[in-house]
């Protein structure tokens, strides 16, 4: 089965059911929705959207990924539920900001996949993440103004 196709399962499992609080400090999984860079059209992806201090953050281990691509030329997004649909607005973090992100993201994850496609080890710290950050990627969601 491709990407794609498990994509659309998950998105669909998520969307059928609500979403467990996202706790602090973890994840929960979401369907966020972005703007297709190119058409405009809607896409969905499930995602871990990860609590710090109390706002929700997306991380990716590859900034070349499409979701990743479509914020960045199009930063209004939506986290979805069942019942509820939150917009946000995704703004780059950077710096220690996202090294911590990224570490306690690696902390909470117990998906062996998830884990391996970052270039640093689940337990890496924030010094060792900092070196890597150009290929990631991480966003604060924030209400839009």
């Amino acid at each position: 089965m491709d990407v794609r196709a498990i994509n659309a399962q998950m998105v669909a499992k998520l969307l059928a059911t609500e979403g467990e609080p996202v706790p602090e400090g973890g994840y929960g999984l979401r369907v966020i929705e972005t703007r297709g860079r190119g058409s405009g059209v809607a896409r969905h992806v499930p995602l871990a959207v990860v609590q710090r201090r109390g706002c929700w953050y997306l991380v990716s281990p590859d900034r070349k990924r499409d979701w990743v691509r479509n914020l960045l030329a199009t930063p209004a997004c939506a986290v979805i539920e069942e019942t509820a649909r939150l917009e946000r607005h995704a703004e780059p973090a950077g710096g220690p900001e996202a090294a911590a992100v990224v570490a306690q993201y690696l902390e909470a994850m117990a998906v062996p996949w998830a884990i391996e496609a970052f270039p640093v080890a689940q337990d890496a710290t924030e010094d060792e993440i900092v070196p890597h950050l150009l290929g990631m990627a991480v966003f604060v969601l924030r209400e839009p103004a």
